[in-house]
């Protein structure tokens, strides 16, 4: 029975983080505790432990498949994975990661975690037309860290580097850096034309080529009826939805509201993949519809039915 009981319990993970280049403990180190399933990718709400002068820490563990993303501006995240019993095949991979069972947190066991600076290598992106190869006017280019999660995101607070824009020149040409350790995703706008994307992990032998393309547009308006009795809501907005992950607003984003008769004004609709709006108004649950450009007419009305909230929400 006691067995089963200190089971059940968290373990302490003793950490000592240290620079990878000159071996110094790195102070201040935040450390992020998040469950490894299907289920629980991102990290909990917690607030993070962070490393003392010495580079040391605890993380209390509980006994499931736990992972630890380590944090600090300057260095590349490093993370080390806690598996109750040994890791499933499908868990397993090539990378870096330090590896332990729930079983080997013995109290007084320190582990050692080097942290790799992070290096900045420049490259060049080309903005063009992907049928011409002109260069494409009044582009834009960003480009962000995440981490490598299967649904990367711009985590607040985890101390990413800063957003790189930039605008290309005459030829369409610019030049940003690349940052080791995270995922770099670099993306093309401009108002007018289809946006651009391309996620790097290392620096590539030559320029990368971001090709767009014209968009086209379609007037349209949205009608907004509360679902069970068919009446008009007043005040609903009828927006697109786009993942920010830490980028400015879209330049070729739309929005309206509706007035007394559910109805919004005409809203020109870009024929972008893929194209989802998302409709929010007072006392009403959100609702998300996934449109088929091609399969819209010019001046359609488009009707969408939202729930009200209970008195519970």
């Amino acid at each position: 029975m006691v067995l089963t009981l200190g089971a059940c319990f968290p373990r302490p993970l003793d950490l000592r983080v240290s620079d990878a280049n000159t071996g110094q403990p790195v102070e201040g180190v935040a450390m992020h505790k998040h469950a490894i399933s299907l289920l629980s990718l991102l990290p909990s709400r917690q607030e993070p432990v962070r490393t003392a002068a010495d580079g040391s820490a605890r993380v209390w563990v509980p006994p499931l498949n736990t992972n630890v993303t380590l944090l600090r501006p300057g260095y590349e995240p490093a993370s080390l994975a806690v598996y109750r019993k040994s890791p499933p095949e499908s868990m397993r991979s090539d990378d870096e990661r330090i590896r332990l069972t729930f079983d080997e947190l013995d109290d007084g066991r320190v582990v050692p975690m080097p942290m790799k600076p992070v290096k900045r290598t420049p490259f060049m992106v080309r903005v063009v037309d992907q049928r011409s190869g002109d260069a494409v006017p009044e582009a834009e280019v960003l480009a962000g860290t995440f981490l490598f999660l299967p649904a990367p995101g711009l985590e607040e607070g985890w101390g990413f580097p800063d957003l790189q824009q930039a605008r290309p020149g005459e030829d369409g040409s610019a030049t940003l850096d690349l940052i080791s350790g995270f995922r770099n995703r670099i993306t093309a706008r401009a108002a007018g034309w289809s946006e651009a994307q391309a996620d790097l992990r290392e620096a590539p032998g030559s320029e990368v080529a971001l090709r767009m393309r014209p968009l086209r547009w379609k007037p349209v308006q949205f009608e907004v009826l509360e679902e069970k009795r068919g009446t008009p809501v007043t005040g609903a907005w009828v927006t697109l939805e786009e993942p920010r992950r830490g980028l400015p607003p879209d330049p070729n984003a739309f929005a309206g509201v509706t007035d007394e008769t559910g109805l919004t004004p005409m809203l020109s609709l870009p024929d972008r993949v893929p194209l989802v709006v998302h409709i929010s108004a007072p006392g009403h649950r959100d609702r998300r519809e996934a449109l088929d450009w091609s399969a819209l007419g010019e001046g359609d009305i488009r009707t969408v039915w939202i729930r009200k909230k209970g008195w519970f929400e």
